[in-house]
């Protein structure tokens, strides 16, 4: 009785190792994997973080790839990791479309500069149009009936932009900007902070600091 007890039950151990193999290495995979996570997120993030805004880019960490597809839009990727351990994270953000665009040095218009002058827009209740600028020119086909989602930009990144940033024109029309959405929101946005002109645009009539 005690030998077929002791035999039944190394049939069972031995059915049961690779299942506890498993079990037992389990645990030592998913923290690797995490840690690996860590890391990547961690790079990502702060690489990020450190350009949301700025005026161009640095070297991306190692190990990361950046994609500049949406620009001004910018999305880094980072991997950590072999094989199984492989992990990945993405973090977008964007740069500053209005200095891209222009000179540092356009003439001092009271935004305070880097040299004496700077490329942002005229100051607040100013009314000289003539000497105002955007990163964007008008767009020829105006607004869609869709709203923009904060990461299109005015039409101009995003799945389904109108801007074609090789060919720098755009080329559809654009979704319809939050600002653009009601008049209140309209009347209550800062042209200094527009995209492009939409003064007078989509039924608005003319900005109060126009």
């Amino acid at each position: 009785m005690n030998i077929i007890s002791t035999m039944v039950g190394l049939s069972i151990m031995g059915a049961a190792a690779p299942s506890m193999m498993t079990m037992s290495i389990a645990p030592f995979e998913a923290q690797k994997r995490a840690q690996n996570l860590g890391i990547a997120e961690s790079a990502a993030v702060t690489y990020a973080a450190q350009h949301e805004g700025a005026t161009q880019l640095s070297t991306a960490p190692s190990g990361c790839d950046l994609d500049s597809t949406n620009f001004p839009a910018i999305e880094i990727t980072c991997t950590e990791g072999e094989n199984q351990f492989v992990q990945s994270v993405s973090r977008s953000f964007r740069l500053r479309a209005d200095d891209l665009s222009c000179d540092d040095n356009d003439g001092n218009n009271g935004h305070g500069n880097s040299n004496g002058n700077d490329c942002s827009n005229p100051g607040k209740g100013k009314k000289d149009t003539a000497s105002r600028s955007f990163p964007f020119p008008i767009n020829p086909y105006g607004f869609s009936g869709i709203e923009c989602h904060g990461y299109e930009n005015w039409g101009t990144s995003g799945v389904f932009r109108a801007w074609n940033v090789e060919q720098q024109k755009w080329t559809k029309a654009s979704c319809v900007p939050t600002i653009m959405r009601t008049q209140a929101n309209f009347d209550n946005s800062d042209p200094d902070e527009w995209l492009w002109d939409v003064n007078g645009l989509h039924d608005r009539g003319n900005h109060r600091l126009y």
